[in-house]
């Protein structure tokens, strides 16, 4: 979720007026973003419903940079109350969103993630959470037992913040803003709940800072189709194959950015994770009252 990107690509400007464009050139700019994003031609007909959202979601990039420009609180409004509208786990609507504008607040969730400088300019800063609370409060009122105290009782609020997130993504992207999702967040996560004041069965699933962009980000590209998307049953077996691949067409387009440092994407990720993190995730996760058999 943190991970640096390349900036390249269409201005926000440039890419409004894209959208307005007839299909056929709405369906080649989401030509030209998969084929970046999957070094694949993938066939877009040009008739296909809902183009211009589909040109935003396959030109998703994150962002680290913002103007100065406040984002208007009935936009924030509007934003968290689409993001909500996100589908829900049998309707038990366990997501809850925590916009954190209090300086001394920001400045100490700041403090959790010195990595991330640009953490504290963002115009707009917001955690999203499981909250399981709220369902289970419905059994405490009617003196009922809650019976289903188990590992599930966690995914389900963790699935649904994760959607409510996503939601908000693709509304802000809308409306012409950009983000960035933090997870490191949870590298901390009691001192997240403590500055947050999350009670028990609440938990931290993701920070998200939210601007209005200064620059253009280009995709960055994805593993192929081919090790993603199965057909009837799972198969890996030609994974290997499939990332090193990966790894050559992600490196040229690194080098295309002017990032020779860069190192090949699996060798990155095993630096990245060949240190034990979070490892106390499942004690601040079992501390706030879940289980997790």
């Amino acid at each position: 979720m943190d991970s640096t990107q390349p900036s390249h690509g269409t201005q926000p400007a440039e890419r409004a007026q894209h959208l307005e464009a007839a299909p056929t050139e709405v369906a080649e700019r989401v030509r030209q973003a998969l084929r970046a994003r999957f070094g694949e031609d993938i066939p877009v007909p040009d008739d296909l419903p809902g183009l211009d959202e589909l040109a935003r979601i396959a030109s998703h990039a994150t962002h680290r940079r913002w103007s100065d420009r406040p984002v208007d609180p009935a936009w924030v409004r509007v934003l968290t109350a689409c993001a909500l509208s996100a589908p829900s786990k049998s309707d038990l609507q366990q997501a809850d969103i925590v916009e954190v504008r209090d300086p001394a607040r920001r400045q100490a969730l700041a403090a959790l993630v010195p990595q991330l400088p640009w953490f504290d300019s963002a115009p707009l800063v917001l955690v999203f959470c499981g909250n399981g609370r709220r369902f289970r409060r419905l059994f405490a009122r009617a003196g009922q037992p809650f019976t289903n105290e188990h590992l599930d009782a966690f995914f389900n609020p963790a699935v649904d913040a994760a959607l409510v997130l996503m939601n908000f993504m693709r509304a802000a992207t809308a409306a012409g803003l950009v983000h960035c999702p933090i997870s490191v967040l949870r590298d901390r996560p009691i001192e997240v709940a403590r500055i947050l004041e999350l009670p028990q069965h609440v938990f931290p699933v993701a920070g998200l800072c939210v601007g209005h962009p200064v620059d253009a980000r280009s995709p960055v590209p994805r593993l192929p189709l081919a090790a993603t998307v199965h057909v009837d049953r799972f198969d890996d077996a030609d994974v290997d194959a499939r990332v090193d691949a990966y790894d050559a067409r992600r490196m040229a387009a690194e080098a295309r950015f002017g990032r020779g440092d860069a190192k090949p994407w699996s060798q990155a990720k095993r630096v990245q994770y060949a240190e034990r993190q979070r490892g106390d995730w499942g004690d601040f996760v079992r501390g706030q009252g879940f289980r997790t058999d």
